[in-house]
């Protein structure tokens, strides 16, 4: 896997966004980090009170930067870490990351959580079903794929993730920022679109209709009527 190929695939696939906040140790390895994740989990789990689980994924997020040595680990180390990162999983087999198992931790959060996670990963469970790809994107290849309008998936996903920002304003705030700001990249000038020129203007419209006071919605009217004058979206689109 080259530089370029790697990258992209990080960039693809780091759950939960860049925004986060990450703190990384120069003098501590992926299996130290990784065993330090595993001890704020087993504390959390034996709590008798409820409290967010915010602060456990983002221990367990600082392993999941470490994505450079985790390619380099051998294969004793690796299945080494893949035992300590329970709740997360693990993956470096053509593409590469280490992302929280949102079906775990919303189990965890309905037994030892605030209602913020369990409307968080609830959330989550909707954006990513299977944990990794969005479900407003098709997989075409190992790290692309391009993106479904028409079925109001964007629009209605976007509508959940501001009405949970407002909900919860305190809860998992860059993380929510990131997923709104993936779903508002889905609507430029020019995108690969899974099916054809109608679904692409449908989606724009239901947006429209659906938040007409939204802030993001006088750029979309404008892009809207570009495409609808124009022909330069990708439809029919094979990614990658």
């Amino acid at each position: 896997m080259n530089f370029k190929t790697a990258s992209t695939i990080i960039l693809l696939l780091a759950f939960f966004g860049h925004s986060a906040t990450f703190v990384y140790s120069q003098t501590k390895s992926i299996l130290q980090l990784a065993d330090e994740y595993s001890l704020v989990l087993r504390e959390y789990e034996k709590q008798t009170s409820r409290r967010s689980v915010e602060s456990v994924v983002r221990k367990g997020q600082v392993v999941g930067q470490q994505l450079e040595e985790l390619e380099a680990l051998s294969e004793t180390d690796y299945a080494l870490l893949e035992k300590k990162m329970k709740g997360f999983t693990v993956n470096r087999d053509e593409i590469v990351y280490i992302n929280p198992d949102l079906k775990f931790f919303a189990e965890l959060s309905k037994t030892h959580g605030t209602n913020a996670d369990i409307a968080f990963f609830a959330l989550m469970r909707q954006i990513k079903p299977e944990n990794v790809w969005a479900a407003y994107i098709e997989p075409q290849t190992d790290y692309s794929g391009c993106t479904i309008y028409g079925k109001g998936l964007l629009t209605n996903l976007y509508g959940r993730a501001v009405q949970f920002k407002k909900n919860y304003p305190k809860a998992y705030t860059s993380d929510i920022a990131e997923e709104i700001n993936k779903i508002l990249e889905e609507f430029p000038v020019s995108r690969c679109a899974c099916g054809n020129r109608e679904s692409v203007l449908k989606e724009y419209r239901l947006f429209i209709k659906k938040f007409p006071k939204d802030k993001n919605t006088p750029q979309i009217k404008k892009r809207l009527t570009i495409i609808e004058k124009k022909k330069d979206f990708r439809f029919n689109c094979q990614s990658g």
